[in-house]
């Protein structure tokens, strides 16, 4: 490559800055969203750039002599910036961004120079700046990511730039701006991308938790054969109460929670160390000692309460307000700090507490992942062969695995109401999910994209529903059934008399005395049945004949079935329907001769 001389660039440079000034766009920070020059109109730019730029002698390669040029012009527009840039200063910065992406688009400069110019400007400029920039990127994101790919060009500077950026950032204090760069990303690369994915599945064992792992108490310390015990030393020499006695017993064992609970950070970080059993079973009670801390950490109304029992040293607790509460819910923390003196804090954080057991949950799903039946599921279809580990879970280690993951889901939800069901639900969600990426991951990350329908294909279906859907003048067949042309023309009182009836008589209801006579003929039927299969069917008539019979019995009649057998059928309703006229009506016959002795003796 010929290196251009610095008059060249110069000249080039000069062109550049008249251009800006020509160069009609909205490139402000009040209109990003507006369109620049539309991709029709961009052919009818390209003759009159080259013939400008052509007019500069000693040009041998115009990319490389633009991508200087732009350079230099960016530099003095960034050197102007006094203070904090104004809107006005960012504008001739989106107004450059603008040009360059013009004549990358019309393959005059190298397709990279926007992504280059403006990882160049995000080199320079604070998180503020760097925000009023990220919008250049989210407003121009369907044009500078044509043909992206992950792997080679301008997809691995925009990778780049985007990584550099994160790295600026913190995760506590720009989560907001973090998330605008992930969706981005997201926007920009199919979702079947593989640049970012953990192909070899490696664990970021780098990751260390650095805490005083020798930490002894004085409750812990094993006394010697034939002396005192430190317990009963305290007490021999200073007189401890039993309520001290109590307290020394709760530090000693917050002690050894502390030791307990930061040493399975080795773990996550790197969980194949518990493909050793000695690993594995230091990790099992490891968790069973932080659950029962954990849920031993809160009271009755689901408050936290002091692990050690200091708290009458400490002052009254104040209570949480609800939105004390939900700030400490929405509270995030990228790093926990490891110190002794903040571990009796950390234990009455709900956020913390749910953060360690989250960590085991993962942990878990990764064990049971490497069981025999999981194991035969993943490798049916897979081709990447890293993902999957040489080791496999043992039956007895697989059930604790089980029942470990019942009591961690127990653990969030214990005395944490509804907010505790929709945090392990949520996560339950995010752990099910993760499972269907890394199948995809084994199966060697095949593309979600499908091949775009022909024409041709789009043409046949269109025909052939058409033809479908299409309305018939003559039905092929002719209207009506034989078994209704029947009782249509052979019945007596068939469908032509039931035209004459009204409605009130088509929808009356029939006497519950008219079911009692068909069931009576159902039990002599059942009498002569010959098969089981028969006998059943009339039993099943019977019994819905009764149903309907005493519901439309309840319309009228309703209360005499305070008066039925158990049974309820339909002859004890008759039955107890007699026996009260009966009564009635001997009641009846007695007050009527009452009332004739009455006359009687009145006269």
């Amino acid at each position: 490559m010929v290196h251009p001389a610095p008059q060249t660039i110069v000249q080039l440079k000069d062109i550049i800055k008249s251009l800006l000034v020509d160069f009609q766009t909205s490139s402000t920070s009040s209109s990003l969203n507006h369109s620049i020059v539309s991709p029709p109109a961009l052919s009818a730019h390209r003759q009159n750039f080259l013939s400008v730029f052509a007019s500069i002698p000693g040009i041998h390669d115009i990319k490389y002599c633009l991508e200087c040029a732009a350079r230099e012009v960016l530099y003095d527009i960034i050197t102007d910036f006094e203070g904090k840039p104004s809107k006005e200063a960012f504008g001739a910065l989106y107004q450059l961004f603008d040009l360059v992406l013009v004549l990358s688009e019309l393959d005059i400069s190298d397709p990279q120079l926007p992504f280059a110019i403006i990882e160049e400007t995000l080199d320079t400029q604070p998180i503020g700046g760097c925000k009023q920039v990220f919008l250049y990127l989210e407003a121009r994101i369907e044009r500078l990511t044509v043909g992206v790919d992950g792997a080679k060009g301008k997809g691995i500077i925009l990778l780049r730039l985007c990584n550099e950026l994160l790295r600026k950032l913190s995760k506590s204090e720009d989560t907001v701006f973090c998330g605008r760069i992930f969706v981005f990303l997201t926007k920009s690369f199919p979702l079947s991308e593989r640049s970012g994915v953990n192909l070899r599945g490696e664990f970021h064992v780098e990751n260390k938790t650095s805490f005083d792992e020798q930490w002894r108490s004085p409750m812990s310390a094993s006394p010697s054969p034939g002396s005192e015990t430190v317990v009963d030393q305290a007490l021999n020499d200073s007189g401890a109460s039993a309520m001290e006695l109590t307290t020394l017993e709760s530090i000693d064992a917050c002690h050894r929670l502390y030791t307990t609970l930061w040493s399975t950070q080795h773990d996550f970080a790197e969980p194949t160390r518990l493909f050793h059993k000695r690993n594995l079973d230091h990790f099992k009670a490891s968790l069973e000692v932080v659950i029962k801390a954990f849920k031993a950490a809160i009271d009755d109304h689901g408050q936290s309460l002091s692990p050690t029992g200091l708290d009458s040293q400490r002052g009254t607790k104040r209570k949480k307000s609800e939105t004390e509460r939900e700030v400490e819910l929405d509270s995030y923390n990228p790093k926990y700090l490891t110190s002794r003196e903040l571990f009796d804090l950390e234990i009455r954080d709900l956020v913390f507490r749910r953060h360690i057991l989250v960590q085991f949950l993962i942990v878990i799903e990764f064990l049971l992942s490497l069981s025999h039946k999981y194991k035969r599921y993943l490798e049916a279809d897979a081709k990447n062969r890293s993902v999957q580990f040489p080791y496999t879970l043992s039956e007895e280690d697989g059930k604790w695995a089980e029942s470990a993951k019942k009591d961690i889901v127990n653990a969030l939800n214990y005395k944490s109401g509804m907010d505790g069901l929709l945090f392990s639900r949520t996560v339950d969600s995010v752990l099910t999910r993760e499972k269907n990426w890394i199948k995809w991951k084994a199966e060697n990350c095949l593309s979600f994209e499908m091949d775009t329908v022909s024409i041709d294909n789009v043409l046949v279906s269109k025909i052939a529903g058409d033809e479908n859907t299409k309305v018939s003048n003559k039905l092929e067949c002719e209207m009506g059934a034989p078994a209704l042309s029947n009782v249509w023309f052979e019945s007596e009182s068939g469908m032509p008399a039931m035209i004459d009836l009204t409605q009130v008589q088509r929808t009356a209801l029939p006497d519950y005395k008219v079911y009692n006579q068909a069931i009576e003929l159902s039990i002599l039927d059942k009498d002569f049945a010959t098969t089981n299969q028969e006998r059943e069917e009339i039993e099943e008539s019977i019994s819905n004949k009764s149903w309907r019979a005493l519901r439309v019995a309840s319309r009228d009649r309703f209360h005499f079935f305070k008066n039925l057998d158990e049974d309820l059928s339909i002859k004890s309703l008759l039955a107890t329907e007699d026996g009260l006229t009966a009564e009635k009506k001997d009641l009846d016959k007695d007050l009527k001769k009452d009332r004739v002795l009455a006359s009687n003796l009145s006269s």
